[in-house]
């Protein structure tokens, strides 16, 4: 089944996704940014490359002018949008999801992601017929994502951390390892070849037992792990001990509390309650959104606020740098942290605990709104008889 939200379109392919429904992604979305400028990026799935060239075809009939950004991550093609200006970015990705799945991805002028509303008027233009063609150009480009993220985090500011990267096989592999050098680390990879999945996408579900035991094995001082397009990452402490999803936004939060820097934060709804403590008991306010990263986005632009995150989706998104889930940032971010605190111990040592069970039941979109809805007012005391 095709799955189509905020987050972007997904499914299998072959089954829910075709080369053919590709090129009328590419074209739809070609028309809907006026037929100007567009960045494509894919992630390292095998089925990447087939999806990207029919997306750029359907961009280059829409007359488009195509930056294609290669093998990337999400957060690359993001900046990329956003930094040169470009009009919008179609990211061929199905993120977390297993290996035989593909999508597509949305980025809108200014490197934000598609609202409900826009993404309703794209799937309009999609199923509207099209006539005649127009002929558009493609440019290889190769982002400055990886030396922004270098710049912004601060060269050599890590110098003499030892950390361990557990690369998924995904796009993070390309690129990760030169950014924690270049902050000075001393990196060890596992799973570090590109399109070669030997976990779970999603780090969040997966033991990660690899990169436990390279972390026993070899006393590094902080690890993580991403998912195949790097907007999701988990944290993993020096005993091999794998983070809670909620940390990778806390850890942030925490060092900015502690070195008196805190801001107000928008986080959506599912984020843990010890983000709201945190920041409460720094003099800010936590706004929450709905869940997904457009969501959380939206609120940070319409409450003018810096800082949001996503806590089941292990996401940190810093406005100043990216209007999304960066985990190449969160953790250059972490490791700079626990590279002046003395280690990732003496961080997590102050946060507030709670406990949290999340798991996914099969439901349709009609009956989980229902039970929503029927919650909402149980917890509200307002329900009708």
């Amino acid at each position: 089944m095709t799955v189509i939200s905020i987050s972007g379109i997904r499914g299998i392919i072959g089954q829910d996704l075709t080369a053919e429904d590709y090129v009328r992604i590419g074209r739809a979305f070609g028309e809907f940014i006026g037929g100007k400028r567009c960045a494509v990026g894919r992630d390292t799935r095998s089925t990447g490359k087939m999806a990207s060239d029919a997306v750029i075809s359907g961009l280059l009939g829409a007359g488009c002018t195509v930056f294609d950004l290669g093998v990337t991550s999400t957060p690359a093609v993001f900046r990329e949008v956003r930094k040169q200006e470009i009009d919008g970015g179609l990211i061929v990705s199905a993120s977390h999801n297993p290996p035989e799945w593909n999508g597509a991805k949305f980025v809108l002028k200014g490197g934000r992601g598609i609202f409900e509303d826009e993404l309703n008027q794209l799937l309009k233009i999609a199923e509207t017929p099209k006539e005649g063609l127009k002929v558009g150009r493609v440019f290889l480009v190769e982002p400055r994502y990886p030396s922004d993220i270098v710049e912004y985090v601060g060269r050599g500011s890590c110098s003499g951390l030892k950390i361990a990267l557990d690369l998924g096989g995904g796009a993070g592999s390309l690129v990760a390892p030169r950014v924690f050098r270049e902050l000075g680390c001393r990196v060890m990879t596992v799973n570090g070849s590109p399109g070669v999945f030997t976990r779970d996408m999603d780090p969040t579900r997966d033991p990660l037992k690899a990169l436990s035991d390279l972390v026993k094995s070899s006393g590094v001082d902080f690890a993580v792990a991403y998912d195949c397009d790097a907007d999701r990452v988990v944290f993993m402490d020096s005993d091999g001990l794998k983070l809670p999803a909620d940390y990778t936004l806390l850890l942030h939060l925490k060092h900015l509390a502690d070195i008196g820097a805190m801001e107000d934060v928008v986080a959506s709804i599912d984020t843990s309650s010890a983000v709201e403590q945190l920041v409460e008991e720094a003099g800010h306010r936590v706004v929450t959104s709905k869940v997904g990263e457009a969501n959380v986005v939206r609120r940070m632009l319409e409450e003018k606020i810096r800082i949001g995150g996503e806590g089941s989706s292990v996401g940190l998104i810093l406005s100043e740098f990216n209007l999304c889930r960066d985990g190449l940032l969160a953790s250059a971010l972490a490791a700079k942290a626990v590279h002046q605190s003395g280690g990732l111990k003496s961080i997590i040592e102050g946060l507030p605990k709670y406990y949290s069970l999340r798991e996914k039941i099969p439901c349709s979109r009609e009956n989980a709104l229902r039970v929503v809805k029927i919650l909402s007012e149980e917890e509200l005391g307002e329900k009708e008889t």
